[in-house]
Order: structure tokens, then C-alpha cells, then sequence
């Protein structure tokens, strides 16, 4: 199987928008660049060798970060020093999520740049914990409290992409093969119902109330 096809049919609808979004915003990353969890996730791959520092901080060494630490406490890092704070499929992980935000906020310089990312209607998936989910309303009160301006939030997907990504996950975990590969030729006719998602009559309803989780840019006030 190559890695196309295989990343056509492991990835979620949600990981696919994900990488996406990072992409579009590769020339976000600039100067020093402190990646919080650095692990290698979906197709994105992470610009290190473009910036001056790309510096990862994580709970885990086997990970190999620069700094072994929480995002709670980045104590030994000083304020106003990195350009770019990434944290992208983080702060579901964080026990004390408002903690993390003001500390990634810190360190950010003024007019920094923060990426940020964190499902919603997905499964729960322990990276050691998943602690919980915030809402559009809960994104803006926090970045707002530590000093955050959203530039952009966009929902990853609505009702359609959810429901087809309750479906990938039903496939995924079909234990008999012949079934699964049967299953697999749903998948053109997924990605048209996903579309619906584009659709103001979704957007307008109810149905924009679901979403995957939420891709946010923001940038610390100078």
C-alpha cells in the first residue's frame, strides 16, 4: 500500500483539515519557534530547517525534547523570547489548560504568533490523559484573558465531517478484512457528504453547531 493511499484511508476527515490548515500557514513559522509536544502528526511536515530555532518542549523523553517539562510550568524558559508558540492537538492533554495558555502566552514575544489546535466531537485519546474540549466561547474568553488577539478560528469540519468521521472510526476498527476493504469503497461517497458541509443552509443551521475541533491563530498584543 503506498503512503497516499494509505494516508487516504487511515486519516480522519478532521487530521486531513488539520494538515491542511498547517499548510496554508507554513510561512507562519518564522524566527524562533517553540513547539510544545513536538511529535510528528498526519501529512504536515514541520518547517524546522526554515526557521532559526525550531525548539520543542514535551512531558515525555522519549520524545527527545530541548526542555523535559509541562506546559504549566516553563519556568526555566524566560518571557518574551519566542516568535512562534505551537500547539497544535495539545491542550486536550493539559490538566490545567487556562495554566498552559498563560505560560505559552509569556514566553510568546509581543505580536508573536500562536498556532493552536484541539478537537471537539472526537474520540477521547489518551496522550498520557484527555482532560477535555472547549467551545468557540471558551477559545476567545482565554486568549483574551492572557493576552491573545484571535486572527482566526475555524471550525474543522461541521455536523456532515463529524458524522463521516464517527464512520472512519467504525471502519477503522472492523476486525475482519473482507469487510473492512468493502467498507473502504464507501469512501469516495464520504468525501462528497463532507462537502455539505460548504453548504449556508449547514453553515446557518443547527448543523454548524458540530464541529471536529477548532484551528486558531492568534497573536500576542504588542
Amino acid at each position: 500500500m503506498t503512503s497516499r493511499l494509505k494516508y487516504y484511508l487511515s486519516a480522519s476527515y478532521r487530521r486531513k483539515i488539520l494538515d491542511r490548515l498547517l499548510s496554508e500557514h507554513a510561512d507562519l513559522y518564522k524566527g524562533r519557534v517553540m513547539d510544545i509536544g513536538g511529535k510528528d502528526r498526519g501529512k504536515f511536515k514541520k518547517p524546522r530547517n526554515k526557521v532559526d530555532q525550531w525548539f520543542v518542549v514535551d512531558i515525555s523523553i522519549s520524545n527527545n525534547p530541548d526542555l523535559l517539562a509541562d506546559v504549566c510550568d516553563l519556568k526555566e524558559l524566560e518571557s518574551s523570547q519566542f516568535d512562534v508558540v505551537n500547539a497544535t492537538e495539545l491542550f486536550e492533554h493539559v490538566s490545567d489548560p487556562e495554566q498552559g495558555l498563560r505560560e505559552c502566552a509569556r514566553v510568546l514575544k509581543p505580536s508573536g504568533s500562536m498556532i493552536i489546535s484541539m478537537p471537539f466531537l472526537y474520540p477521547i485519546h489518551a496522550d498520557p490523559s484527555d482532560f477535555q474540549r472547549w467551545t468557540e466561547h471558551k477559545w476567545r474568553q482565554e486568549a483574551e484573558a492572557v493576552g491573545l488577539e484571535i486572527e482566526e478560528l475555524v471550525p474543522m469540519g461541521r455536523y456532515f465531517t463529524v458524522f463521516m468521521d464517527m464512520w472512519k472510526n467504525f471502519v477503522r476498527i472492523v476486525p475482519f478484512r473482507p469487510v473492512k476493504w468493502v467498507c473502504y469503497l464507501t469512501y469516495p461517497l464520504c468525501d462528497v457528504i463532507t462537502w455539505f458541509d460548504r453548504l449556508e443552509f449547514v453553515r446557518r443551521s443547527t448543523l454548524g453547531n458540530y464541529t471536529t475541533g477548532y484551528y486558531i491563530v492568534a497573536r500576542k498584543r504588542p
